[in-house]
């Protein structure tokens, strides 16, 4: 006989004398996998998100692995751990079930059960000892784990004793303390900057309406209720957003309605969802908007277009996406002054039509400035996709006053937390006045508003 006909038998062997035959065992096997199944579920909210096997799998899949960024969160960090070992320890389980002998295996069982049960509970509590909260999943975990040691007991049949009892009240314990610390989705509250007195203030947000997860508690419609909570917490006068789409602008109308808005679909996308827009708000008690128009940033700025170049080498290209800037003229009731409101969101795929774009933007507000000379001032806000030290901003800062406060700054674009992304702002508001109380709108207190945080300013003209 071969040595592989020699495994093979004695294999079948193992399986035969093995305890995998009796219903007790069957059942244990199927909790095995009902545990697995509950990690789907939200497990924890931790990392201002909700966790679970398939947010993590998502992640991966989407952001890839950066271990910095689940390094700085030790409550992510632990609970991504906790969810592991139930996977890692549970497949180890059924393995170590099916090479058990009926006749003598409670031992190498509840070994293998206790380390998996405590390595999860210690991964678990450490994760809400650093601020994590539970979530149905994790309780449903633990009590498929008190399931398991009854039935554990029950293929062996074993009654009760002080060491069985002991162990019961350990798991009925961890079930219950979890059951304290159960996640509870507080009102949306927001602290307003401590804000100086100025003529202006202004936000600019890339909001990535389009985007998130609901089962990690990003989804577009739970953020666009945080945005507008937001915005009507800080109050600002003006706001430029970028990746809006006409499904946010319609709920905000009414759930913002201290302020007008205006926005226009950069057009070139397949989904009505994905259409940009970068809206615009104001303060409709204090401005009335006299012009309101959008310009593409392309070759022919007045009509639906993409910026299309010739490469040195002869290549044709062109811009990632359709790109525009939208804009509003606005009456200040009490001044009686004309204001100008510009905002843009630049190439992320050609710094080329970046800087492309960029010059189209400032040639608009040089017409406009000319038409409209009697102005309080100007703010041009926008997600430029690039850092201080880009072309595209350069240019723009080289003529407009950049509100950043460096000894204040960060980075804006933070992608849900799932990757470490310096901290250099990519997101602007520029002035032809003073800024002060320059902010960055980054509390998650009620979960993630977007990829990107928010920036306020206050400004003097």
């Amino acid at each position: 006989m071969d040595n592989y006909s020699k495994t093979n038998k004695k294999f079948l062997s193992i399986l035969k004398d093995s305890e995998a035959k009796t219903p007790w065992h069957i059942m244990r096997l199927l909790s095995f996998l009902a545990s697995l199944a509950v990690l789907c579920l939200p497990m924890f909210y931790a990392g201002h998100k909700n966790v679970s096997l398939i947010t993590f799998a998502a992640s991966i899949r989407n952001h890839g692995i950066d271990l910095t960024a689940i390094l700085s969160d030790r409550a992510y960090l632990f609970a991504v751990s906790a969810i592991l070992c139930v996977v890692i320890f549970g497949i180890a389980e059924i393995i170590c079930s099916f090479f058990t002998s009926a006749k003598s295996g409670y031992k190498r069982d509840i070994i293998a059960f206790s380390v998996n049960f405590g390595v999860t509970v210690l991964m678990s509590f450490c994760s809400v000892g650093f601020g994590a909260r539970a979530k149905a999943g994790l309780i449903l975990t633990l009590l498929i784990y008190f399931i398991r040691f009854i039935l554990h007991n029950a293929v062996h049949k074993k009654g009760v004793n002080t060491y069985n009892t002991v162990v019961a009240l350990i798991i009925v314990g961890a079930v219950i303390a979890s059951s304290c610390f159960v996640y509870r989705s507080p009102k949306a509250t927001y602290t307003p900057p401590k804000s100086a007195d100025c003529d202006i203030s202004a936000v600019t947000f890339n909001v990535a309406a389009a985007f998130g997860e609901k089962i990690d508690g990003t989804s577009s419609a739970e953020r666009c209720d945080r945005f507008a909570s937001y915005m009507n917490s800080i109050k600002p006068d003006i706001i430029g957003t970028q990746e809006m789409n006409s499904i946010w602008l319609k709920k905000l109308k009414s759930t913002m309605p201290d302020y007008e808005n205006y926005g226009v679909k950069r057009g070139g996308d397949s989904e009505e969802k994905n259409s940009e827009m970068n809206a615009v708000f104001w303060n409709k008690t204090k401005f009335s908007a006299v012009e309101k128009n959008t310009i593409w940033l392309s070759e022919t700025p007045e009509k639906e277009s993409k910026y299309t170049y010739t490469d040195k080498d002869g290549n044709h290209c062109e811009a990632g996406c359709y790109r525009i800037c939208s804009y509003v003229v606005l009456l200040n009731k009490q001044s009686g002054k004309n204001f100008i409101f510009l905002n843009t969101h630049l190439d992320n795929a050609s710094e080329q039509a970046a800087n492309f774009g960029a010059n189209v933007v400032m040639n608009k507000l040089n017409e406009l400035k000319e038409k409209y000379n009697n102005t309080d001032g100007t703010v041009l806000t926008g997600d430029f996709n690039e850092t201080q030290d880009g072309a595209a901003y350069k240019l723009v800062a080289s003529k407009l006053n950049d509100c950043t406060n460096r000894a204040k700054k960060t980075a804006t674009y933070q992608e849900w937390g799932y990757r470490s992304t310096g901290n250099e702002p990519i997101d602007f508001i520029f002035t032809n006045g003073k800024a002060v109380d320059y902010t960055v709108l980054n509390d998650l207190n009620n979960g993630y508003v977007s990829d990107h945080y928010g920036v306020y300013s206050g400004i003097n003209f």
